[in-house]
């Protein structure tokens, strides 16, 4: 307690740099702590289960050749020829290859006209087989029955039905999302049945808000280039691949594009969440670095500065403990400010941040780790130069300067 009201009274009676220092605290830990639930987000959205087995699926497109009502049965007979593969556990036609960035949306509500539209959602077509092909999990209602896989050049037909993932289904209905069992859905103005919900799936763009709003439809579109997704058996994902090239390629006029495994497709979706990841830890760290070299440099200048102070309260009797323990107190002071006035700066901001950009609050227990944080990089910046004022001789520390 003694020690105590010493440091207050020697910080108040040269305050200049303890209060800059003060200062670049509370901003960096304003700055480090809103960064750093930035970071949590950032990796919980890149490490996130996209909903489907991404050890054995793999994407490809390819172009039909014949013409008109032909091209339905070439397609169909395509997707039968790489199901009758070895190597091939399944296969299904697709309108959109998840996280691919190929793909489209549509706008979802509960009628037809404009001020009815609620939302919007990522959308697949495919036919009775995509449960099994992208061992996506059923957590209400029901699945297709084959007799509800119907054919369109775009979009799903009126009076269909459709399964919805768990996120839109939440957005529909906040209170129970699950009321959206049994409702008729306008998925861009046609009315869907919704007859079940997917626990997760994501939709194309990693980037869109709602990437986590998505319809499925079992809808078998056809076009002049057509999109397949294959699960392979376990273990055989690279031979599954080379099975489906070599089949398809020996009809002549056939074209393959884009065949990669998804994992592939999801990396290549993430890159540039991955960067601004990595990015944002170096930032995080180059600013608790310097932060601690400001505090190394406050302390070591105020003990160089004291350095015939230090000597006489080592002749008056003072060990090296004592003096150890008086510039830790004393760095730890005005840490702990600068960490509260940080707290209070740091809600302000998130406040800001949530209110203009929709950004979730900052939960309270980031702010009890970022300050335990501070006041440990701040104790162990001022280590040395307390050690060495600590090791002052006092013959040594009275003598003129």
């Amino acid at each position: 307690m003694k020690d105590f009201t010493v440091i207050l009274k020697t910080i108040w009676r040269s305050k200049t740099s303890p209060l800059l220092l003060i200062l670049q605290i509370a901003v960096t830990f304003t700055i480090f702590v809103n960064a750093v639930y930035m970071v949590s987000q950032k990796h919980d959205k890149v490490t996130a289960p996209s909903g489907l087995n991404e050890s054995q699926v793999f994407s490809l497109f390819i172009n039909l050749q014949e013409k008109g009502d032909a091209k339905v049965a070439e397609f169909e007979q395509v997707i039968r020829d790489i199901k009758g593969l070895s190597s091939v556990d399944n296969a299904i036609p697709v309108t959109s290859v998840p996280m691919s960035g190929f793909g489209r949306s549509v706008d979802i509500g509960y009628g037809p006209a404009d001020e009815d539209k609620l939302t919007a959602s990522g959308y697949y077509g495919s036919n009775f087989d995509s449960r099994d092909t992208l061992d996506l999990d059923l957590i209400a209602g029901q699945w297709f029955e084959q007799s509800d896989v119907s054919h369109s050049y775009f979009g799903a037909q009126s009076g269909g039905k459709v399964v919805v993932s768990r996120a839109l289904a939440q957005t529909l209905h906040p209170d129970n999302w699950r009321d959206v069992l049994g409702k008729t859905l306008y998925v861009q103005n046609e009315p869907q049945q919704v007859i079940g919900v997917v626990d997760n799936l994501k939709a194309v763009w990693s980037f869109w808000r709602l990437f986590d709003h998505v319809v499925l439809s079992p809808t078998f579109e056809v076009h002049d280039k057509v999109g397949i997704m294959v699960k392979a058996q376990p273990g055989v994902l690279e031979q599954a691949m080379s099975d489906v090239k070599a089949m398809l390629l020996a009809t002549p006029g056939r074209q393959i594009d884009k065949l990669k495994p998804f994992s592939q497709t999801r990396e290549e979706s993430y890159r540039t969440d991955v960067a601004e990841l990595e990015t944002l830890k170096l930032v995080l760290v180059g600013l608790l670095v310097l932060t601690m070299l400001a505090i190394f440099g406050q302390a070591r200048f105020a003990i160089l500065k004291r350095r015939k102070q230090i000597g006489t309260r080592r002749a008056l009797g003072a060990n090296q403990v004592q003096v150890l323990r008086y510039y830790l107190m004393e760095n730890l002071i005005v840490t702990l400010v600068g960490v509260v006035i940080g707290v209070i700066c740091a809600v302000l901001v998130n406040t800001q941040l949530v209110s203009y950009f929709g950004l979730a609050p900052v939960p309270a227990y980031y702010l009890l780790v970022g300050a335990v944080i501070m006041l440990s990089a701040g104790q162990l910046a001022v280590i040395q130069p307390a050690w060495q004022a600590a090791r002052v001789s006092p013959a040594l520390a009275t003598r003129s300067v």
